[in-house]
């Protein structure tokens, strides 16, 4: 056994081509949630450059422009003297003209990262051309898909948080009555309500957005299938492993918000380092004050730099849950599937 097969990585040789797997196997039989996010993980940094690549040109054009934002914001906050109108109606007008983009963005990140995952295990070279002409036959299904996707999740959702807001309403009245006049009893019965209410409460989102979750994969690489069969499709994968899957939605949230958490602790110790700069030579209250739509907008330029990076590896999640359900389902070869270039 040679030094790369003692490190627990495989290399399985098809049609010439080397496919890295991770020390799990990827692909090759039944994973767990913890199994998904690692593997996904280890085939980003093994192929990191290709992935990124294609991060980079959906994130670019944010990026470009919530910094092309920052000047004008940065002219008139310094000219307003605290009168953060201007720069206000600035921030809402670049997420009105970025809306259609961000509407769109993210389902063909996800659908290049899929496409970009098969061409890697067949050794083609990816660039933005090729993904493209093999995007560009599905591309209308896709967006319809997706705009069909968000208007059901959106209804679903909002059924989901009336029943939360009601649920959490009850429980700030029922804990005020039962603590008569102890604060503390109070706060203890609030935070308890709470958490009885949260936890079921994220379980049924997860069981309502596992149903959406694999549906880019279908679109993109299932050619039989269209905006609308498609989520029949869906249920046909989701529903024999509803379990497993529902926790991989929940593992796959929990890894989002750790990151989203190290993202905002980042971006506010950089920005803090900078304040407490500023601070020696003026009053920091009044800087935020004044300042306060500029350093917004500088915090949401770090965080699409973020984004651009972690994004893939979270795409890759969905992916290898897709193929993990087809197997569990469906008993394929997933690498000779991906061999023989069929979805």
């Amino acid at each position: 056994m040679d030094a790369q097969a003692r490190s627990g990585d495989w290399r399985v040789a098809t049609l010439g081509t080397a496919i890295v797997q991770s020390r799990f196997r990827t692909l090759s039989r039944p994973a767990t949630p913890f199994e998904l996010m690692d593997d996904a993980v280890s085939y980003y940094r093994e192929n990191f450059k290709p992935l990124f690549r294609i991060s980079l040109w959906v994130y670019l054009i944010p990026i470009v422009f919530s910094l092309l934002l920052l000047a004008p914001m940065v002219y008139f906050d310094a000219i307003s003297a605290g009168n953060p109108l201007v720069s206000l109606l600035l921030d809402y007008l670049g997420l009105f003209l970025l809306l259609p983009y961000l509407f769109v963005a993210p389902i063909v990140q996800a659908a290049f990262t899929t496409l970009a995952f098969r061409m890697i295990a067949l050794g083609e070279p990816i660039t933005f051309h090729s993904l493209w002409e093999r995007l560009k036959p599905r591309f209308w299904y896709l967006i319809a898909n997706q705009f069909l996707a968000l208007l059901a999740l959106s209804g679903l959702y909002t059924v989901l948080f009336l029943g939360y807001f009601l649920l959490v309403l009850a429980a700030l009245f029922g804990a005020a009555s039962l603590a008569g006049n102890s604060p503390t009893l109070g706060i203890i019965l609030v935070s308890t309500l709470l958490l009885i209410i949260t936890v079921p409460t994220l379980v049924l989102a997860a069981l309502i957005n596992v149903w959406f979750l694999v549906l880019p994969q279908i679109v993109v690489l299932e050619e039989n299938t269209d905006a609308i069969t498609a989520f029949s499709r869906a249920l046909a994968l989701v529903r024999p492993n509803l379990k497993h899957a529902v926790l991989s939605c929940l593992a796959f949230w929990g890894a989002q918000a750790v990151f989203m958490l190290s993202v905002m602790f980042l971006s506010f110790l950089v920005l803090g380092i900078v304040m407490g700069i500023i601070a020696i030579y003026a009053d920091p209250e009044q800087i935020f004050t004044r300042w306060w739509l500029t350093i917004n907008q500088l915090y949401e330029s770090l965080s699409y730099v973020a984004y651009m990076f972690v994004m893939p590896a979270m795409y890759l999640t969905s992916i290898l849950l897709y193929f993990d359900l087809r197997y569990r389902n469906e008993g394929l070869d997933i690498y000779e599937i991906l061999q023989r270039g069929e979805g």
